[in-house]
């Protein structure tokens, strides 16, 4: 039978806490029981081995000290644990008892075999469960020393006036007490927000870390051609778009990229034209397809877990909405679900999202011109990007942060994909923020319809293509491209006996030997 670790006088009760406060082991005599609070504590430890990203998490609600822990042990490792932390070194077994045996405290703690009893029976999804009530057990602990030295101090008041003013003070002390347990746990303490970490970004000036971001664009105007580049970007820790103030301070763990618009073959392609292949070999990048044998729900347990540090796409958005995009009511659990993958640990979310109809035939953007359906969408969005193909040929888009929440974001930019996709992987910047200008320079003349002028047959055919595979109406094509619907239809089924995608700009025309795509990119 393992020894109980630190069991020694300073497991009992006494005062000798750094806070002077008195601290206690409590075992709970149950035969073949390990106490509750060691178990809690036991849990809440291995969690943050196991995970290290649950640190920040918890830290961030609930600032802990060494102190709330009640086994001397404990206090120990959570100590080491904090310095580790602070000076950014792997929160692992292995350098938890490297720390430990520094500090000449690893054979007190119960040897390097305790160590591994941390992670016995874990669930790190109640991490934060485990700190509440560690914490809460701290701050009764607390509560029940200050009333007992009251009632210490009354019996040996030897005045009335004296004892009728501890009293008061106990009197008050529980009147506070059952006040705070009313209220007050509704909102943070001022210890939370010392402890919350500062405002961070997985990709520095364009992807904040703890928030949604949505890419909003008309359909096959480089949408999800933009968030494989971000999904790059953040696996190898390269900049964005090779541009010097989009930064990855730290690699993604793993990317999650869901996109139930796109069969696998056809998604295959677009992973070979940006170089993902090895991630997805190596299980960093992981992908769900139309072709997936289970439909991805964003509320099934086990994308929650997946989703824990992960970097998170949706390709697109909406397609992960039950309802419609332009009722408040149905974009609220939406949007609750969103939060729900954040709460759970998720480092970002990316979403594509389709612009309105309308703005085919504008030449500026804004949060509202850029993102279809309900505001709601947009108000709970820490940042949303718009983009605009201005050259077919090229490939050549137009970016814009139409929303950015606490930062200074950059100016507009251009990036082209034709042809350095092919060569190399990469879209080239062209123009950097503070070159590109107003977006209305970059567009065609447009006639009094709002519709490009002397846009020939095989530009709309190749546009009618993109907008059908991505379930777009026969009657909303012909108002975006000026074509009859009957047209429409004779082209696509004349279309039918060629591979229709090679006609795309995205993958087919990047490579003479590309597979035949069968979605296209947004």
């Amino acid at each position: 039978m393992r020894e109980r670790p630190d069991k020694n006088a300073d497991d009992c009760y006494r005062p000798d806490d750094s806070d002077g406060l008195l601290r206690a082991r409590r075992w709970l005599r149950v035969p073949g029981e390990r106490p509750v609070m060691d178990s809690l504590e036991r849990a809440l430890l291995g969690s943050f081995v196991h995970d290290p990203s649950a640190w920040s998490r918890v830290k961030s609600q609930y600032p802990l000290r060494p102190a709330d822990f009640m086994l001397t042990s404990h206090k120990r490792i959570f100590d080491c644990l904090e310095r580790l932390a602070e000076r950014g070194d792997p929160m692992d077994l292995p350098s938890l008892s490297n720390e430990l045996q520094q500090r000449g405290e690893l054979d007190k703690i119960g040897g390097p075999g305790y160590l591994g009893v941390l992670l016995d029976g874990i669930v790190p999804e109640n991490v934060l469960s485990y700190a509440r009530q560690v914490r809460q057990e701290s701050q009764r602990q607390r509560a029940s020393f200050d009333f007992k030295r009251l009632q210490k101090e009354l019996g040996e008041a030897e005045t009335v006036e004296g004892r009728l003013a501890l009293l008061d003070a106990m009197r008050e002390k529980l009147r506070r007490e059952s006040t705070d347990q009313n209220w007050r746990g509704l909102f943070h303490t001022w210890k939370e927000f010392e402890n919350a970490p500062p405002l961070r970004f997985a990709i520095d000036g364009f992807l904040q870390e703890a928030g949604v971001t949505l890419i909003g664009g008309l359909a096959g105007h480089g949408k999800t051609l933009l968030m494989l580049a971000m999904a790059k970007a953040l696996l190898e820790e390269l900049p964005l778009f090779g541009h010097e103030l989009f930064t990855v301070p730290r690699p993604a763990q793993r990317v999650l990229y869901l996109i139930p618009e796109s069969s696998i073959g056809p998604f295959r392609s677009r992973l070979e034209l940006f170089r993902l292949q090895e991630h997805v070999r190596s299980g960093r990048l992981l992908v769900s397809t139309l072709s997936s044998r289970d439909p991805v729900s964003l509320s099934d347990p086990r994308l929650l877990k997946a989703a824990e540090g992960a970097d998170v796409f949706l390709d697109t958005a909406v397609r992960f909405m039950e309802g419609s995009e332009n009722d408040a009511q149905d974009t609220r659990p939406f949007v609750q679900t969103l939060f729900r993958l954040l709460h759970v640990g998720a480092r970002s979310i990316t979403g594509a999202h389709h612009a309105p109809k309308g703005f085919e035939g504008q030449n500026f953007m804004t949060l509202e011109n850029i993102l279809r359906g309900s505001g709601d969408i947009g108000a709970m969005l820490s940042t949303a990007w718009g983009v605009r193909q201005v050259d077919a040929s090229r490939t050549a888009l137009y970016v814009q942060n139409v929303k950015p929440r606490d930062f200074q974001p950059c100016a507009p930019f251009i990036l082209e994909g034709r042809p350095h996709l092919d060569n190399t992987g990469h879209f080239l910047m062209i123009h950097k923020p503070g070159e590109a200008g107003e977006l209305s320079k970059h567009l065609v003349q447009r006639n009094k319809g709002g519709r490009p002028a002397g846009t020939n047959k095989d530009d709309k055919l190749r546009r009618a293509v993109e907008m059908r595979r991505e379930g777009v109406s026969f009657r909303e094509i012909e108002k975006t491209i000026g074509v009859p619907r009957s047209n429409v239809a004779r082209w696509l089924k004349g279309n039918d006996d060629r591979d229709a995608s090679q006609t795309v700009p995205i993958v087919g025309q990047f490579r003479d030997n590309a597979e035949p795509d069968g979605e296209t990119p947004n």
